[in-house]
């Protein structure tokens, strides 16, 4: 049976991935001619499916936090770790209603929401790879979440 930490990065890797590609796209789409379509669309795409499985991420991490926390050598890194990763989810989070709810904000000018969009996927990637980082870090210099085998491997079995 898995161990409850272990979920947490088998679902995390998802919201990681199409967050970033929805930064990207939508700075492409900033930068493209004909203001185009096709990578609004991709942007909303990526938006949805990452902030959907963002939250089970973060579901999934403080699952995962509960475990560790006890763990590791430095727990002030898997607190900035959750915190940062909260932040990028919430930011991500705001970008997606905006577009949502792009059509029916009548008040301001749609430039005004495009660079307004644009900052927010900006300042949740940044946000989102500094969240990395600290997971990284947790990880491979602290051990979170790795087995560690006895000094003779005894308890190692491969089958």
């Amino acid at each position: 049976m898995w161990r409850t930490e272990l979920f947490h990065p088998l679902i995390v890797h998802l919201p990681v991935v199409t967050l970033l590609l929805a930064s990207a796209a939508g700075l492409l789409r900033l930068s493209a001619k004909g203001n185009s379509e096709f990578l609004g669309k991709l942007t909303f795409v990526m938006l949805v499916i990452g902030v959907i499985s963002g939250w089970a991420g973060i579901y999934s991490g403080q699952l995962a936090y509960n475990v560790e926390v006890r763990k590791i050598c430095d727990p002030k890194v898997l607190q900035n770790h959750q915190y940062w990763s909260y932040v990028s989810l919430i930011v991500y989070t705001v970008v997606l209603i905006i577009k949502m709810l792009k059509k029916y904000i009548a008040a301001f000018n749609a430039l005004i929401i495009n660079v307004l969009i644009v900052i927010l996927l900006i300042a949740g990637g940044t946000a989102l790879g500094y969240a990395g980082h600290l997971g990284a870090s947790v990880v491979y210099e602290q051990g979170a979440g790795v087995h560690k085998p006895a000094d003779d491997c005894s308890d190692y079995n491969p089958d």
